[in-house]
């Protein structure tokens, strides 16, 4: 692999592909060429405000094309971008800003008075504050907020702060078990192995048009961005109503002649339960990606029955080894309950499998799968005991990197070479795509005055195979499930909110003293609820 970064991959695309459609939202539209001027143009102007190689850049706005304008305008400039959801709390957006330190914020008019609030309240933190939106309020010149029209008379700059590959190209925040959200560190060389192996083995050209409804804060969106500006593919941006109804969704991918998806397993699933998935339906599609979380094999069956010239695809990997690690092409319709292995190792990432004695496993057994690799990200922004814990040195004579990440994830390898994700070691789980520490949302739980206890369990109804979020707790007085939603709502993103509420005399208890959740569970799918 060469030494490009990778916004480099716009560059040669503008020279091969300058006129086609860069990006696209169905309405509005940017060619990559004007994509490249006007990511040169707000480079410039970041550049202006002391943005250099290795400084941090939020952008903190709702989903749009100038989003992708942002992420390579914060590329050019040597940045490091960080992008967040709109509606992210002012509580866990501070602890955000707090922690990552930006030299800049990029908003809209929908984020720029929730973060000039937070430039008030944040004393301590210098940043700047972009808007790519007009917005007229008193505090323009106080506040030192700039506007999306000084991008136009600022100077231009064409990629030329020096970086190197193991320069970090972004960090994602995810769900953090000790309650705070943490920062994976991802860099152009685990970008450039993940985006040169997926052009390949999808075989993305500058015909294709990916489908992008994965938002930008997670990283799954990394395969629609850069696969796009590597093949000169066109993006589709799915916004709105199409996101959140499948017939919407159904007709956008119809519209806009959709050949290419990499989309979370919920998604498919719930597109199938609402009917849409027909042979009459969605006619260009050639390649569809599943991944995010384990998808049932009788939603696969149908979509695959259906779609029988459609390529699919079961991907697997964490944030901390960007995009996918693994990948296994499903080519037979499988079986009710059937598990959907999820592959063998893509490009640039080496696993095994280990027992909590750190030996490999042998076929058939379960363990820990663990990762090594130019996958693999650099580790925890600011936390360098969590890195060290996470990112170890792999047991002598495996074959590994120098680096390994523990996944947490038991698999176990089948006898075709594939392997199978069984469960997870810990409180994490995956739901709708996100990754999710139920610990988090227990210590914001007890962060309510009257909550005493609590355990937070991600219910799976047997029938449907779709799961929900529901939050037991104890407390000395009654209270209302909306009080604790409107509480949880202030400090964590909505994702992350149960939409059920159990208040129990007493949680029940194993004799270690810990909170028996199998007996929650247990209980609770007993109940008429």
């Amino acid at each position: 692999m060469d030494s490009l970064l990778v916004h480099d991959y716009l560059e040669k695309t503008v020279k091969n592909h300058p006129h086609n459609t860069a990006i696209t939202d169905g309405k509005k539209s940017f060619s990559f060429q004007e994509l490249d001027a006007k990511s040169d143009r707000l480079a410039g102007l970041l550049s202006d405000h002391g943005v250099t190689r290795g400084d941090r850049v939020v952008y903190y706005m709702d989903r749009r094309l100038e989003c992708l304008t942002a992420t390579l305008a914060i590329l050019k400039a040597g940045g490091i971008y960080i992008p967040l959801d709109s509606k992210t709390p002012q509580g866990r957006l501070s602890q955000i800003i707090e922690d990552s330190k930006p030299k800049v914020i990029l908003c809209d008019i929908k984020t720029v008075q929730k973060a000039i609030e937070l430039k008030s309240k944040l004393t301590n933190q210098n940043f700047a504050l972009i808007s790519i939106d007009q917005y007229n309020c008193e505090d323009k010149l106080t506040e030192k907020i700039f506007f999306w029209e000084d991008v136009v008379s600022a100077h231009p700059i064409k990629c030329n702060i020096y970086g190197k590959p193991d320069d970090v190209a972004y960090i994602l925040y995810t769900s953090g078990s000790t309650g705070d959200p943490k920062g994976v560190m991802v860099t152009h060389r685990n970008i450039r192995n993940y985006i040169d192996w997926s052009v390949h083995y999808f075989n993305i050209t500058d015909a294709d048009h990916i489908l992008c409804t994965a938002p930008f804060y997670f990283d799954m969106s990394t395969f629609d961005i850069f696969c796009a500006l590597s093949a000169g593919a066109t993006l589709h941006l799915a916004t709105g109503f199409k996101l959140l109804f499948p017939e919407h969704l159904a007709r956008y991918i119809e519209d806009e002649q959709i050949t290419v998806w990499k989309g979370v397993s919920s998604l498919l699933m719930y597109m199938c339960r609402a009917g849409v998935v027909t042979s009459e339906r969605m006619a260009t599609l050639q390649t569809v990606i599943f991944a995010g979380e384990p998808l049932a094999a009788q939603y696969l069956a149908a979509w695959m029955e259906a779609f029988p010239k459609v390529n699919f695809y079961n991907g697997y990997g964490p944030t901390e080894a960007t995009g996918l690690s693994l990948c296994h092409h499903v080519q037979t319709i499988p079986a009710p309950g059937q598990k959907i292995p999820i592959g063998v190792p893509c490009k640039g990432a080496r696993v095994v499998i280990l027992d909590d004695a750190d030996h490999p496993v042998s076929p058939g057994e379960i363990g820990e799968l663990c990762i090594s690799g130019d996958c693999l990200a650099k580790g925890y922004f600011n936390d360098p005991e969590k890195t060290s814990r996470l990112f170890t040195s792999p047991p002598p004579g495996l074959g590994m990197e120098p680096r390994m990440y523990r996944t947490g994830d038991l698999v176990q390898e089948t006898p075709s070479g594939d392997y199978v994700f069984i469960t997870r070691k810990d409180q994490q789980v995956k739901w709708m795509g996100y990754r999710i520490e139920l610990g988090e949302i227990e210590t914001k739980l007890l962060s309510h005055p009257d909550v005493k206890d609590a355990a937070v369990i991600l219910v799976e109804n047997n029938e449907t195979n779709l799961s929900q979020l529901v939050a037991f707790f104890e407390s000395a007085e009654s209270i209302l499930p909306q009080t604790l939603s409107q509480h949880l709502d202030k400090i964590l993103p909505p994702y992350m909110v149960p939409k059920i509420f159990i208040q129990m005399e007493c949680l029940p208890r194993n004799d270690r003293g810990k909170i028996a959740r199998k007996n929650i569970l247990d209980w609770y799918q007993g109940q008429d609820v």
